[in-house]
């Protein structure tokens, strides 16, 4: 490349000295630069949020899992079919090259440059904090899904073919990660920016309570196989664990493209009619008449028959399915009933919208069918990891397990609820006449503790998929549907390994399948999942 060498260059009349800004000039334009460890790390939580938020079937087939959807044209992945689109691949691809990697050089950047940037140890300390929570966060996640994965020599560029931990392993790792950032955290401190943190705004107290709301679910997660660990971690965390839906760990989208909610882009963008909700779910929330079946879900405007002669609109009974929900949108107003049941004429100017969920593990025809809530088709919905909800179950969870808690079982149960139909809109009066049902109120509604938290737990999850999912495997509630010539068995509790693993890394991918008990099968169980 020409070096600029004048010293005096004079245009017009006019002299223009040689000085520091010519340096500039002299730099290569067509070097790689290296990012900053802020951006590494937006980019790297943005990519967690997508990660989990998404519905493509190539990379994220929870909410099929959760059977809070069903499919139209094509059932493969509400059928189990994890290798036609390579769905372990990719999961696992997103989670360690899209987020686990620009997390970790983030880390690499702000450790190797804090000091020529000017940065304080207290500012320094607490980004890598930051990073540290969401790294626990995905590698959490990773555990959940396949059982073992690579840890301690992942993100190595000088391993190129890692050696897996076991899932318990790593768990206990994660967990002493996620108490050193929670007691390095300071909050006269400040972390990323405002611009930069994307989750919290740089709130430093909101990403406290994160952490500790993360620390009980793992908690949680562990009560079954380290039940004195578990009640250690629950003490600790909940006194600092979310206490509204305003800390939910959340990321704001926008309207227009590329920062849309990866929602959007699947039911919108693509143009595409894959889903209609589950009648799994559609079911379950018409049972208990809940009213955020009409925010889950869209309604199908009803119908009327005609009299052939005069055009007039005849009264209508409806057969199928045997109960209903029915919602008259210009009255605000929801209606359950059983079949038969008749619609008059006389009321058509009442706009009734039906409620039918597509039937789960098979093909399903779009139009007739109720179609997923208009609020999950906006480009700037907003996605969320962990929040309020999710928290009051997890506390409900540990008291009735009889760890040592602040509030009763049946507090927090009723809390859970609560903060999840208040995050959907629902008004106050319909909460308490849903909280005041036999079939929801604690004391009466029917099963054991697993089934009446579960239940409501997994409804309150509705656009989380894979904790929905997860909450089924660890409380193995009923009202699961299985698919044609299936059997429950067949419901996965686990992802398998990667494909490519067995080519890229056999030696590693042969060990973690000895690992996790000998067969790398849907059914083989992860550390957690014991009953």
């Amino acid at each position: 490349m020409k070096k600029i060498i004048l010293s005096i260059l004079i245009i017009a009349g006019v002299a223009f000295s040689c000085d520091d800004r010519l340096e500039d000039l002299n730099k290569p334009r067509k070097d790689a630069t290296v990012p900053s460890g802020e951006a590494l790390f937006a980019n790297g939580v943005r990519g967690m949020f997508d990660m989990m938020v998404s519905t493509n079937v190539n990379e994220n087939v929870f909410r099929l899992y959760a059977q809070y959807w069903a499919q139209t044209t094509y059932p493969d992945e509400s059928q189990y079919n994890m290798v036609g689109r390579s769905i372990p691949d990719n999961f696992w691809t997103n989670a360690y090259r899209d987020v686990l990697k620009d997390l970790d050089e983030a880390r690499k950047v702000i450790e190797e440059t804090w000091e020529q940037t000017g940065m304080s140890e207290g500012v320094r300390d607490n980004q890598l904090s930051m990073i540290n929570i969401c790294k626990v966060y995905t590698y959490s996640v990773l555990v959940d899904a396949f059982g073992a994965v690579p840890f301690t020599e992942a993100l190595n560029d000088e391993i190129l073919v890692p050696k897996y931990d076991n899932g318990q392993a790593v768990y206990d790792q994660l967990i002493v990660m996620l108490d050193e950032a929670i007691a390095t955290l300071d909050e006269d401190e400040e972390g990323f920016s405002g611009t930069q943190d994307v989750v919290y705004g740089g709130d430093i107290e909101k990403w406290l309570k994160f952490a500790n709301s993360l620390k009980l679910k793992l908690a949680v997660t562990i009560a079954d196989v380290n039940p004195t660990k578990a009640a250690s971690m629950v003490t600790e965390a909940e006194p600092n664990v979310f206490s509204s839906n305003a800390d939910n760990a959340s990321i704001t989208y926008l309207a227009t493209s590329p920062n849309t909610n990866p929602l959007w882009e699947d039911l919108v963008q693509s143009g595409r009619a894959d889903y209609v909700i589950a009648n799994t779910v559609v079911d379950k929330l018409v049972d208990l008449n809940d009213p955020r079946l009409i925010v889950y879900a869209a309604g199908r405007n009803f119908n009327y028959p005609t009299n052939k002669a005069t055009g007039a609109k005849r009264d209508s009974t409806i057969t199928s399915p045997a109960k209903l929900m029915l919602y008259y949108p210009d009255q605000d107003s929801i209606v359950n009933t059983t079949a038969p049941f008749t619609v008059l004429a006389k009321d058509s100017l009442l706009a009734l919208q039906l409620y039918k969920g597509g039937e789960y593990g098979t093909a399903n025809t779009y139009s007739a069918n109720s179609h997923v809530g208009d609020l999950f088709h906006e480009p700037s919905l907003e996605g969320v990891i962990l929040d309020y909800a999710e928290v009051q179950f997890l506390l409900a969870e540990a008291a009735a397990r009889g760890i040592a808690t602040e509030e009763t079982v049946e507090t927090y149960y009723e809390n859970g609820i609560v903060a999840s139909m208040e995050y959907w809109g629902v008004s106050e009066s319909l909460i308490e006449d849903y909280l005041d049902r036999p079939d929801v109120d604690y004391a009466t509604a029917t099963g054991t503790w697993k089934q009446k938290i579960g239940i409501q737990e997994w409804l309150a999850l509705y656009n989380r998929g894979f904790e929905g999912w997860t909450t089924w495997r660890r409380l193995d509630f009923t009202g699961f549907n299985v698919p044609e010539d299936l059997t429950e068995s067949d419901i996965p509790r686990r992802l398998i390994f990667p494909i490519e693993e067995a080519t890229l890394n056999p030696s590693s991918w042969r060990a973690a399948i000895e690992m996790i008990g000998g067969s790398d099968d849907v059914q083989t169980k992860v550390f957690w999942d014991v009953n």
